[in-house]
């Protein structure tokens, strides 16, 4: 190997670590700021679609043309709460995403990191489990997509440290 890529090799985080800033870049532009920004399409994403006032039942025939000022009150009211429960969610992966970030790259503390990752856990498999439950039931293995990583990543992070042979 040549001595330039070794020095370059050398400068970078181990494989585990490298993975970790990616979930946590992730996390705050893919799941977070472009839920905040557009929050129909992360629902949909998210495997919660959001309905939208054309599609609740407002007037005995469906039409938002014939509804009440109640009726249209009460599904501008719906959509808004579903809105703040999605920039919610959106809000909670920038904070993860932040703090990842922060372990990652500002602390570089291989075990601090190792468990921020790890406790994603939680948060994904209650989102499996949301999903599963009152979404669409395809979208819950992205979910599980993020358990495994949060299992694996974190995992490994605590496992090995930052010398051992492997890394």
């Amino acid at each position: 190997m040549s001595s330039a890529f070794t020095t370059f090799r050398a400068g970078l985080p181990p494989p585990a670590e490298c993975l970790a800033i990616g979930v946590g870049c992730m996390e705050l532009t893919l799941f977070g700021l472009a839920g905040l920004l557009n929050p129909l399409e992360f629902a949909k994403g998210f495997g919660v679609p959001m309905l939208t006032p054309s599609s609740q039942p407002l007037a005995p025939g469906g039409a938002l043309e014939g509804a009440s000022i109640e009726e249209k009150q009460r599904a501008e009211k719906v959509q808004n709460t579903q809105t703040a429960y999605i920039a919610a969610i959106a809000a909670r992966n920038v904070q993860n995403g932040v703090l990842l970030l922060v372990f990652g790259c500002y602390v570089r503390d291989r075990r601090a990191l190792g468990y921020a990752v790890a406790a994603g856990v939680v948060a994904t498999v209650s989102d499996a489990v949301i999903v599963r439950a009152y979404g669409v039931q395809e979208a819950m293995f992205g979910h599980l997509f993020g358990v495994c990583n949060s299992v694996l990543i974190g995992g490994s992070l605590l496992y090995w440290g930052r010398y051992d042979p492997l890394w």
